[in-house]
Order: C-alpha cells, then structure tokens, then sequence
C-alpha cells in the first residue's frame, strides 16, 4: 500500500497493476468537505466509484449524480468528470481504475504521506500545474473549471 496527498485528498493505492497483472488499480481516497480532483478526462481507463461514507455529487459529461454510503457511479473513458464531497464530514471513496497504469500518474504527482488519516495537504498552484503537465503522459487531460 501507498499512502499519497493528490489534490489535497488522502489517496491510498491498495492494489496497483502488478498486484492485479494489469487488469486494475483499486484505490481508496478520502475526501475532506468539498474535496475532489479537478475535472478531468481518462483517455485510457474506465473507473468505477464507491461511496464507502459520506455524500459525494459526480459530474459525469452534463449530468450530475449525488452518491451516498453504499451507492456506486460507473464513469467512462474518454468522457469528462469531476467528484466533489458534498456533505459536511470527510467522504470515502472506493475507486477501481480498469486496466491499471493511473497509480503510476499519481506516484508521480502525489505527496506521499505516512499513513491513511494523515494531513492532507492543501492543493496549491505547484501542485496543479505538475499535475496538469504530467497528466498527458498518463491519459489524462485536466480541464479547466467550468464557467
């Protein structure tokens, strides 16, 4: 397991591609209040989401979908999305990348941390812009912020 602070969410990489022969990363990541990655687009993998505490909306092309405890949201390759904690306490998020790869994008943009629960770090505009310039090596195109 890798412990990482990603877009100042906790990130746990529980399973990457040589634990699961490259079929998919599982992951786990905690979400502060209002938390979340900036809207993005996977050209290379599918995810699948579940909510393990906590309220999060997803944004997934034009429509948006609230996910609680127990709920699962299914976003495809190739289509623009973004999930934030809506609710008032920390949200778990349980994330399967298929096929796997995306753990190596976030070793490389990441803060690792020591341990799950650590201080997240705040997301500062360092780390957005070594995120927005190694996302295309991985597949990834970090959008900007809808008007």
């Amino acid at each position: 397991m890798r412990y990482l602070s990603v877009a100042g969410n906790s990130l746990t990489i529980l399973l990457d591609g040589g634990d699961t022969g490259g079929a998919y990363t599982l992951m786990e990541s905690i979400l502060p209040p209002g938390g979340g990655p900036p809207r993005h687009v996977h050209h290379r993998e599918d995810e699948g989401f579940l909510v393990m505490a906590g309220e999060v909306t997803f944004h997934v092309g034009d429509e948006a979908f609230v996910r609680k405890e127990g709920q699962y949201l299914f976003a495809p390759r190739d289509i623009p999305h973004q999930f934030v904690n809506t609710g008032h306490s920390e949200a778990i998020v349980l994330e399967t990348a298929m096929p796997s790869g995306i753990e190596i994008f976030f070793d490389e943009i990441g803060t690792p941390i020591p341990a799950r629960n650590a201080c997240m770090i705040p997301f500062s505009a360092e780390a957005r812009a070594r995120m927005i310039a190694a996302a295309p090596k991985y597949g990834v195109e970090i959008l900007l912020p809808r008007k």
